[in-house]
């Protein structure tokens, strides 16, 4: 599914740890709040919103979210994969 793949993936960069962290972002993002971060009206408008790597945390669907949470997410939304938290598994 294009809305779970890592920037470096939608750039040929190849896969490693920091991708399945970032999935693991996007898939918290989607259960916390019912919503993709990314998602576009098809595949390549989803990918073009990867690769722009911008996401918010709109109130209306993260009125009940702690900033815990959002901070954890924020720690695998990293555009750059050497900047993501992939020690939040360790």
């Amino acid at each position: 599914m294009p809305e779970f793949v890592a920037p470096e993936v939608v750039n040929g960069d190849g896969v490693g740890l920091a991708a399945d962290m970032w999935s693991v972002g996007i898939i918290t993002y989607l259960l916390l709040s019912g919503h993709s971060p990314f998602r576009g009206a098809n595949d390549r408008e989803t990918l073009t919103h990867i690769k722009e790597g911008k996401y918010d945390f709109k109130d209306d669907w993260f009125s009940n979210v702690s900033p815990e949470a959002k901070d954890f997410i924020q720690k695998l939304l990293v555009y750059n994969p050497d900047g993501r938290s992939v020690d939040l598994v360790s």
